[in-house]
């Protein structure tokens, strides 16, 4: 946590014509994310976020195919767009949420670059209305109790935004990716990455309980379906669950009676991807449970499915379960009871296949296949922008 204290404390708002592996210029591309990882690079290797890493590999690929970089943070003040030149080939920022809250403004200055909208979840739009239905459902169930709204999008102009998108790369599933057909753009879907720290064995994929759970989730606990695992876990004694999650006061402070009174629900805390806590937990559990209504690709997700653990989610968290995992199709607090009765006593040679067919398809979220998606996306836009 110091590092990224430090990092965003000396990172530089512009960095400017990054080279390190471009052997041959060919163009000149402005980067609208972070500079975090530049500033101190070791921060690639925490994985307390998977765009550490990703930024400095869309560097890498950008200057491996031939083009300067220049990286612009996210944190740029209004002022500063003026300074903004419109000499690029290509632009490529954050426009899903506020932390690319300038991409129209950007976008509109820079009419010779082709612009790539990088959407690392779904429209904006449709992201607040399923937040804003997921609380009411909160306050259905607990019409006492005031909960903070979080990770409602408020900064980005999404019309704004798109109008000034020729494509778009999206982090997600068919999930995120048809929030965005209606702007009739052309869709890449990219696959997030995960630390490459994480190992497993066959040995440890055999030793998972399935009366274990294990949720490991980011800020936004009532988005992420927290509050509904808690008010299910509760009365489902024979079953453990694992939280693993930040705090928030507000929501703490509501069910610390609950979590106090429940011995089968067990608090964390916040936890590092590949640390020892992380291994531990991933080696015993034997599902990872994860009812959000928003998101990507969540990457918890993924980073647990490397090490065997059986994914329970909903439609809306993004990852494609095949036949390998289990989709909560009803947030009723009965039903979703019953469901997860039904999924901890499968027989045990179902479950040892589907903890297997669960590490295969995980190795579709590594940095390699991000590489290959996000490198394969780009060409073909390089393949247009020499055709024009």
């Amino acid at each position: 946590m110091l590092e990224e204290i430090l990092a965003h404390i000396l990172k530089k708002k512009l960095v400017k014509n990054y080279n390190r592996f471009c052997q041959k210029k060919i163009g000149h591309v402005l980067l609208y994310y972070k500079t975090e990882p530049l500033t101190i690079q070791s921060l690639s290797d925490k994985y307390t976020h998977t765009n550490n890493w990703e930024i400095l590999e869309i560097i890498k690929i950008l200057n491996e195919l031939g083009y300067l970089v220049d990286i612009l943070d996210r944190d740029i003040d209004i002022n500063d767009l003026d300074k903004i030149e419109n000499k690029y080939d290509i632009f490529i920022g954050l426009g899903a949420g506020d932390s690319g809250k300038y991409f129209g403004d950007i976008g509109e200055k820079l009419g010779k670059a082709i612009k790539i909208f990088y959407a690392c979840g779904p429209e904006p739009e449709e992201s607040n209305r399923l937040i804003v239905k997921r609380y009411k459902y909160f306050y259905q169930r607990n019409p006492e109790k005031n909960l903070k709204l979080r990770r409602i999008i408020g900064k980005v102009s999404v019309i704004k935004a798109l109008k000034n998108t020729d494509i778009i790369f999206c982090i997600g599933n068919d999930f995120s990716i048809n929030t965005y057909k209606k702007f009739e753009k052309p869709i890449f879907r990219i696959n997030p990455s995960t630390s490459p720290k994480i190992s497993t064995s066959i040995n440890d994929l055999t030793k998972k309980n399935p009366k274990k759970f294990l949720y490991f989730g980011g800020n936004g606990n009532v988005v992420k379906g927290l509050d509904i695992l808690i008010e299910v876990f509760k009365d489902l004694p024979e079953l453990e669950l694992f939280v693993c999650a930040p705090n928030e006061d507000d929501f703490d402070e509501f069910y610390k009676e609950t979590l106090n009174n429940s011995k089968n629900i067990h608090s964390i805390g916040f936890i590092l991807v590949a640390e020892k806590k992380f291994n531990k937990l991933t080696e015993e559990c034997g599902y990872v449970i994860l009812p959000s209504c928003s998101e990507g690709i969540a990457t918890s997700v993924v980073s647990c499915m490397r090490k065997g653990l059986i994914p329970i989610t909903t439609y809306e968290t993004g990852v494609d379960l095949k036949d390998f995992g289990f989709l909560i199709e009803d947030l009723d607090i009965d039903k979703l009871k019953n469901q997860l009765k039904e999924i901890s006593n499968i027989p045990k040679e179902d479950f040892l296949k589907k903890i297997l067919k669960t590490y295969f398809e995980s190795f579709n979220y590594t940095q390699e296949k991000f590489s290959e998606m996000f490198e394969k996306s780009l060409i073909e836009v390089i393949n247009k922008l020499k055709q024009n």
